[in-house]
């Protein structure tokens, strides 16, 4: 059972956080620090995300990404912030699906951490 504040919550909390960063300044730019393009964010987010309860839909975004699946991915384009700042690509589009999946599980986890006895 995992506890707000443990080890292992503070750890997945900071994984959390960094894929968050990455998946924000892969949004807003066209070449991140260190990881480089959007195909390449979109990988970094995904290694963080890797092997999770929502994997499998983790998985079909980073496929829709990575090789442009514009169907899987339209019906989410237009809820991606900024769109007029920067060309909105497959991979941004799956970054920021990506990026809201990570977040809806970490809320998840806060309220379950927070309610375990």
């Amino acid at each position: 059972m995992v506890k707000l504040f443990d080890s292992t919550f503070v750890l997945g909390s900071a994984l959390v956080i960094a894929s968050l960063v990455v998946a924000a300044l892969a949004l807003t730019r066209d070449d991140v620090p260190i990881i480089g393009t959007g195909a390449l964010a979109l990988v970094a987010v995904a290694a963080i995300t890797f092997g999770t309860v929502l994997g499998v839909a983790a998985l079909l975004l980073i496929a829709a990404g990575l090789l442009g699946w514009t169907a899987v991915l339209d019906p989410i384009a237009r809820f991606v912030p900024g769109q007029a700042s920067a060309a909105l690509t497959p991979a941004r589009t799956a970054i920021f699906a990506l990026a809201v999946l990570i977040g809806v599980k970490w809320l998840v986890a806060i309220g379950m951490a927070a309610t375990a006895r």
